[in-house]
């Protein structure tokens, strides 16, 4: 049962399952796509959209160990096998959109532009991992796992309110 639980949190209800379409490190953009409607309805209360932010890292940490070693060894989009941080583990990109999106609780008026921005900004660093992030991208635990994304997640936050607000 908790293997199973810790499964579904880590791959956030089977997302990180979907086999990629067009390219195969497609998983942490449906885990990210997957977070908007939470974003969404977590930014009606701030001090929700906290709480959610700060029970999503928690989550992360208890679910991330039993994930890996749940899915086992997999073959990543680059054709490593990889035993830690597998493609399919999506938790730590609802943990970095939401980050991203914290602006939007102060932007009225230009939400679609606003969300299709953090959510650009926040693939993008999440791929290209600027300092720190790229430091706690190396680290071998669940905490690593959870940090490279808040980090990109808070660049993504810097980046969008810088825009509109």
């Amino acid at each position: 049962m908790e293997r199973k639980l810790a499964l579904m949190i880590a791959t956030w209800f089977g997302i990180g399952l979907i086999p990629p379409i067009f390219f195969r490190g497609m998983a942490g953009t449906y885990g990210s796509l997957a977070a908007l409607p939470l974003a969404y309805i977590a930014s009606f209360r701030i001090y929700f959209y906290l709480a959610t932010i700060l029970i999503l890292f928690l989550l992360g940490l208890w679910s991330i160990p039993i994930s890996e070693r749940e899915l086992g060894p997999k073959i990543d989009w680059k054709g490593k096998t990889r035993s830690r941080d597998q493609n399919q583990i999506v938790i730590d990109e609802v943990l970095g959109i939401l980050i991203a999106c914290l602006p939007l609780l102060w932007i009225h008026g230009n939400f679609l532009p606003a969300i299709l921005t953090a959510f650009l900004a926040f693939r993008f660093f999440d791929i290209v991992k600027i300092q720190p992030a790229k430091y706690f991208d190396k680290l071998k635990n669940p905490a690593g796992i959870m940090l490279d994304d808040t980090v990109a997640g808070i660049y993504a936050a810097w980046l969008t309110a810088s825009i509109f607000t």
